[in-house]
């Protein structure tokens, strides 16, 4: 009964970059809905109004939907409504994706990147803060990760726009080290 033990159980778990985001991401989705439970507790039952809880949530909100959007588009995961491109050869699927990535994408978030940088100086001037009374400071930050977020998806859409190859198209070519 005392003998070696398997293998398969002396093994470690790999860790995972991607496992690891997905895991913040439900943390942050389940603390969002939580501080949501407790603000409307607040307001509606005990009549105490917190402007920077409501702040809170809109920061929280903002950061569960902006940064996996780099990783929806390298992943290819994004939500399409296709109802002529599954009837497509695939050297035409991916001309048009190429123009998607390379005409609208890139162009798109590029120029979003670049009117946002005079609005992200000025708020780091003045050290931005909510536009709520009583609200977070740091507003700031967000207009900062929004420019980013605008380079990030250019800088991403270029990248992959002129690449041989779009996007892995066999399950088993993607690394789940990534």
């Amino acid at each position: 009964m005392n003998g070696p033990t398997p293998r398969s159980s002396r093994t470690r778990p790999r860790f995972s970059f991607a496992g690891a985001l997905r895991g913040l991401a439900a943390v942050a989705v389940i603390s969002l809905l939580m501080l949501q439970i407790v603000v409307v507790a607040l307001r509606y039952v005990f009549s105490i109004g917190a402007p920077w809880a409501t702040d809170l949530l809109t920061y929280l909100f903002f950061f569960i939907v902006s940064l996996p959007l780099a990783g929806v588009l390298l992943r290819n995961e994004s939500v399409r409504v296709d109802v002529m491109n599954q009837r497509f050869p695939p050297a035409l699927r991916d001309w048009i994706d190429r123009f998607a990535l390379l005409g609208l994408l890139f162009p798109a978030m590029a120029w979003a990147a670049w009117k946002s940088v005079p609005m992200v100086q000025t708020s780091w001037r003045v050290l931005e803060s909510s536009p709520t009374l009583g609200g977070l400071p740091g507003f700031f930050i967000l207009k900062t990760i929004t420019a980013l977020l605008f380079v990030t998806l250019a800088v991403v859409a270029l990248i992959l726009g002129l690449r041989p190859r779009l996007y892995r198209r066999n399950p088993s070519e993607e690394s789940d080290a990534t």
